[in-house]
């Protein structure tokens, strides 16, 4: 709310800026001219583009410079505004490329409206503003692979514009006229070298039964594969010459099955359209690309009808396909049978490649499958591999694979019929129920168990992807944690790859998958520093909450006892106040160096964590006996405990390192007033 406010007043503030211009020109003395400022044009601010796009062939509002035909001034906010959305702002003036109601077929680009797919909206090297040359252009939807074969039809040479409209057409596949029109404008067919070529029957259509239009590996593109009556030039066991017609002698689908074999109902399963004699269905009559003469890709053919799958069947839909607006279908990628997106496809399915798995015609399988299932995913997938290998999952052993398996894709991984959290926890209780602890393993939490497991072809037990043995599965993941760098010395167990030694595969109670309290873990490898903790009278605060990663790295570090910092970086995190005087005053020489000097660094029996008592500690380095020794404290003898009462063991103020405040007294070096009779 405070935002709108505030740019209503940002707006009010402009308005009124306008409003006071206006006034004043309004004051001026009535006779004077005015003279007004030439209008600007967008060219006057952005010279650049207008020398960018005055190059090959320029769109008319961008040559006559009406930049603001398309797009809007910028206004108050300032950035490159189009007056409307494509394909609305090109139809304002191209009109005539709306596509009609009654077209049969619409190229993509044009029925998603994006027009600036293939033309630049400005400039280009090339005519119609494409983005590249027209034949180019294709090739960056169209695969070039069908295009550059053995034979190729003389108009491809001369571009697809031949033969195709770009836009939208009253006829299928974007031909400017229909199928059998365009061949006969170039092709005579009355010639007698066309007749004999076609056994001397009268063809004047469907040449797109037998020719391919494109590009081919046999002469006159002819398709791959031909029915053997058109090969042998038999034409009259099907057809019939009837007052120059051609004619068939009888129904189609009965001519097939007057040489090939009838359906018959003893089988396991059965095609409908075979059991009903519908061939024509799914086989053409004349010549095909695809296998089995049939009339499309059996992809194609099969997910025509085969679009709809069935919760707890193998008919879940392989590949959807959805109808544009001008009726032709097309894949738009998959997606799972609920509707979500795919993880895993079969190979045979992502390659269209049905008759893989399944008979077109009938089965002694159920679903029409060449082989029962085991033996089917068997032909494929080598069994030694997945049954019969030492330490297969037990499911594999005696069950079909579609227990875990999907046939033909899912919205998991490796084709699994439920995520991955589901299907495991629903056998493995236990590990379900650790869901629910504190730290979980990342991929235990996002539910990809195949992260770490290989369920078929296990490295290592429990049907693990790598051994854990020198941490080579942790380390696939986790490589930076467990590799020496520089200077960095490892922790033992990671050295040696333990990491199960400090942490759990899947969960735990404790932060970082820490298998127990990192206090009793440390002191379960470290039992000498345990009997120190246990035998001191005074722990250290980090000691004390079992929190040894406070100070230690848990996998390396480049310092002693695998610190996390030197010393004194690593006290002076939590005690800072021992260093006010370091930077304006003098350092104690063995606090700046290492604190262990004097302290221990997990608990001790003296006050302060001291190694020793102060005094012993003070009389390591400074002599206190002799002369210098006294007269430096006025001729008294100073207790040994008694350095601390009087000096700061850290720093002080100057080389003394003395307190900042003392008592008066002491201060000006009298110390009769309180110390009577024992100055000597």
């Amino acid at each position: 709310m405070k935002k709108r406010q505030a740019k209503g007043m940002w707006l009010v503030l402009g308005f009124a800026a306008v409003a006071a211009a206006v006034l004043a020109a309004s004051c001026v003395p009535t006779g004077q001219k005015i003279e007004r400022a030439p209008a600007r044009t967008c060219l006057d601010c952005h010279p650049e583009m207008g020398e960018k796009f005055r190059q090959g062939y320029v769109h008319a509002p961008v040559k006559e410079g009406r930049c603001n035909s398309c797009h809007l001034p910028h206004g108050l906010i300032g950035g490159l505004f189009l007056r409307e959305k494509e394909p609305g702002l090109c139809l304002s003036c191209h009109g005539d490329l709306k596509v009609p109601a009654t077209s049969a077929s619409v190229h993509r680009p044009v029925a998603d409206g994006s027009c600036s797919d293939c033309h630049n909206p400005h400039n280009s090297p090339y005519p119609y503003q494409l983005r590249a040359e027209a034949k180019e252009s294709c090739f960056a939807c169209h695969d070039r692979a069908g295009f550059v074969k053995k034979y190729v039809h003389a108009p491809l040479e001369k571009g697809c514009r031949s033969c195709h409209d770009p836009h939208f057409s009253g006829n299928l596949s974007l031909l400017t006229d229909g199928a059998d029109t365009l061949c006969r404008s170039c092709h005579q067919v009355k010639r007698p070298a066309f007749v004999r070529a076609h056994s001397d029957y009268p063809v004047r259509s469907g040449c797109l039964q037998c020719h391919t239009p494109h590009a081919g590996d046999r002469p006159v593109l002819l398709k791959k594969n031909i029915h053997a009556p058109i090969r042998q030039g038999k034409c009259d066991a099907c057809h019939r010459v009837e007052k120059g017609d051609i004619r068939t002698i009888a129904p189609a689908d009965s001519l097939c099955l007057s040489c090939h074999e009838a359906p018959r109902s003893e089988q396991a399963s059965s095609h409908q359209p075979w059991m009903e004699q519908r061939c024509t269905a799914c086989h053409a009559v004349h010549a095909s690309d695809f296998r089995d003469l049939l009339a499309t890709s059996p992809r194609t053919i099969c997910l025509a009808c085969h679009n709809q799958g069935r919760p707890g069947s193998s008919g879940e839909t392989p590949l959807p396909v959805q109808t544009s607006a001008a009726g032709d279908k097309r894949d738009t990628g998959p997606t799972d049978r609920e509707g979500g997106p795919v993880r895993s496809v079969h190979r045979p399915v992502a390659d269209g490649d049905c008759l893989a798995c399944h008979r077109g015609h009938e089965a002694g399988q159920k679903f029409l499958l060449r082989q029962d299932e085991q033996a089917l995913c068997a032909s494929c997938h080598a069994p030694a591999r997945y049954e019969a290998v030492s330490g297969s999952h037990p499911p594999a052993r005696g069950r079909t694979c579609n227990t875990c398996h999907r046939p033909h894709q899912s919205a998991s991984v490796a084709l699994l019929v439920a995520p991955q959290e589901q299907l495991c926890l629903g056998c493995h209780r236990r590990q379900a129920d650790e869901r629910g602890r504190l730290s979980l393993h990342k991929p235990f939490a996002e539910g990809e168990c195949v992260s770490c497991h290989a369920l078929h072809q296990p490295a290592a037990t429990p049907f693990l992807k790598q051994s854990e043995q020198g941490g080579a599965l942790c380390r696939s993941c986790h490589r930076d944690s467990t590799t020496a760098d520089g200077d960095v010395r490892l922790h033992r167990p990671v050295a040696r790859g333990q990491c199960r030694r400090c942490h759990a595969a899947h969960s735990a109670d404790y932060a970082a998958l820490v298998r127990e309290p990192p206090g009793r873990l440390c002191v379960s490898c470290h039992r000498t520093t345990a009997r120190r903790i246990s035998a001191a009278t005074v722990a250290h605060q980090p000691v004390r909450d079992g929190d040894c990663l406070a100070c230690h790295a848990a996998h390396g570090s480049p310092h002693d006892a695998m610190l996390k910092k030197g010393q004194p970086l690593l006290c002076l995190r939590c005690h800072r106040e021992v260093a006010r005087f370091w930077r304006k005053g003098v350092a104690h020489q063995p606090a700046v160096r290492d604190c262990s000097q004097c302290h221990a660094a997990h608990g001790s029996s003296v006050r302060g964590l001291l190694v020793s008592e102060a005094g012993v500690l003070c009389a390591r380095c400074h002599r206190m006996e002799g002369r210098e020794f006294l007269d430096r404290h006025h001729g008294i003898r100073p207790g040994r405990d008694s350095c601390v009462t009087c000096h700061d063991a850290h720093g002080g103020p100057d080389r003394g390192l003395l307190y900042p405040v003392g008592h008066a007294p002491f201060l000006q070096g009298t110390c009769t007033p309180c110390h009577k009779g024992r100055a000597k």
